[in-house]
């Protein structure tokens, strides 16, 4: 397999900010997954339970029915609702990972910006204290033909 060469990236502009408000909206997307879609998967898990006061007159009955089908529909809503669990709790963890991530890169980016400002002001401070160059009064001391 062949090296994958590194993207184009241009004139890359990078918003520190735009990148602290993309991890603070993650972080609430992820707060709604936890507090909001994880307590109503709870509550359709209880009611998938019954109703504890009435009991099934027909033995391994469903809210469906008793007949196969209807414990076959139930078996794959139970698996749907299961796999619906599943998929949320992963996508909690990717998007705290998603925040994470943005995060280290916008202090990465403000870590840069600091050091680049540290030594432009370096640069700066050199030229600043350097002699200036010499006159153009006297010939060049290189060979130079026109």
């Amino acid at each position: 397999m062949g090296s994958i060469p590194p993207p184009s990236i241009g004139d890359l502009h990078v918003s520190v900010e735009d990148l602290d408000a993309a991890a603070t909206y993650v972080e609430r997307l992820r707060q709604y997954i936890d507090d909001t879609l994880k307590y109503e998967m709870e509550r359709i898990k209880e009611r998938m339970k019954g109703d504890s006061n009435n009991a099934q007159t027909v033995p391994n009955g469903t809210p469906f029915g008793a007949f196969e089908d209807a414990r076959m529909q139930w078996r794959a809503l139970e698996t749907s609702t299961a796999n619906m669990e599943a998929h949320l709790t992963t996508l909690a963890q990717k998007l705290a990972a998603l925040k994470e991530g943005t995060e280290e890169i916008a202090k990465a980016f403000r870590d840069t910006e600091a050091r680049n400002g540290a030594n432009g002001k370096e640069i700066e401070r050199l030229l600043e204290s350097a002699a200036p160059p010499p006159t153009a009064s006297g010939a060049p001391t290189y060979p130079y033909t026109a």
